[in-house]
C-alpha cells in the first residue's frame, strides 16, 4: 500500500526536479557573489548543502534516500572538518563522497528525463539539473585537488595566492564544461588536465545526446497526435 502524501508533499514530489534546478541555479549564480562578503564561504556551503539535499530528494526508494542523506551528512561533516583542521586528505575524502552522491543524482535525473515517450516540463528540468549538477560536482572535486596539489591550477600563469574557493572552482568548472576556454585559469598537472578534458568531453556528449533524445521524443509525440 502506497503512503498517502499531504498536498504539500505531493506538490514537492511532482516538482522535485524543478526545485533541484533552481537550487543549483542559485548556487551557481548567487554563491560566487556571496563569497565576496564576510559570510561568503558559509553562505556558499549552505547553498551547496541545499543543492545536495535537493539532488537526493528525487531518489524514489525511501531506504536509498535515507542512505544518501547519511552520506551527504558525512560528506558535509568532512568538509567542515577539513576547513577547521586545514586537512587536504579529509577534504579529498569529503569531495569523493559528495561526488558519489551527485553522480547518483545525475544518473537518476537522466533516467527520469528519458523515462517517458512524452516530454513535459519536469523532464526538461531533470535534464537541465543533470547538466548543472555535473558542473557543480566537478567544482567540488577541483577544490579538493588543489588542496592536495596547490600548484595544480594556475591563475594568469601564477599559483593561486589564496587557494581555490568554491566560487572560482564552479566558474572554472562551467567554463570547462561548456568549452569556453577563457584562459584565465590553467590546469598545470596531469591530474587536473585529465579531469578538465574529461569534463569537457562529458559536457559536449551530454548536450549532443540529450538534445537529440528530447527532440526525437518531441517529434514522436507530435506525430502521434
Amino acid at each position: 500500500m502506497k503512503p498517502v502524501l499531504s498536498p504539500t508533499s505531493g506538490w514537492i514530489a511532482r516538482r522535485r526536479y524543478a526545485i533541484l534546478f533552481y537550487a543549483l541555479l542559485a548556487t551557481i549564480a548567487v554563491g560566487p557573489l556571496l563569497e565576496a562578503l564576510d559570510i561568503g564561504r558559509l553562505a556558499m556551503e549552505m547553498l551547496l548543502t541545499a543543492s545536495l539535499v535537493a539532488a537526493v530528494f528525487p531518489i524514489g526508494a525511501l531506504h536509498k534516500r535515507r542512505t544518501m542523506l547519511v552520506i551527504v551528512a558525512l560528506a558535509l561533516l568532512l568538509r567542515g572538518l577539513s576547513a577547521y583542521l586545514d586537512s587536504a586528505t579529509i577534504s579529498a575524502v569529503g569531495a569523493i563522497l559528495w561526488g558519489a552522491v551527485a553522480l547518483m543524482a545525475v544518473f537518476g535525473a537522466i533516467r527520469y528525463s528519458m523515462s517517458s515517450a512524452r516530454v513535459d516540463l519536469e523532464q526538461l528540468y531533470a535534464a537541465l539539473s543533470a547538466y548543472l549538477l555535473i558542473g557543480v560536482c566537478w567544482g567540488v572535486v577541483y577544490v579538493a585537488v588543489v588542496k592536495l596539489y596547490p600548484g595544480a591550477l594556475l591563475l594568469g600563469g601564477q599559483p593561486l595566492p589564496r587557494g581555490l574557493g568554491m566560487g572560482d572552482a564552479i566558474y572554472f568548472s562551467f567554463v570547462t564544461l561548456a568549452t569556453l576556454g577563457y584562459g584565465d585559469f590553467t590546469p598545470a598537472t596531469p591530474v587536473m588536465r585529465g579531469l578538465s578534458v574529461f569534463e569537457a568531453i562529458i559536457g559536449q556528449l551530454y548536450l549532443a545526446i540529450m538534445v537529440a533524445r528530447l527532440v526525437s521524443l518531441r517529434v514522436a509525440t507530435v506525430s502521434s497526435e
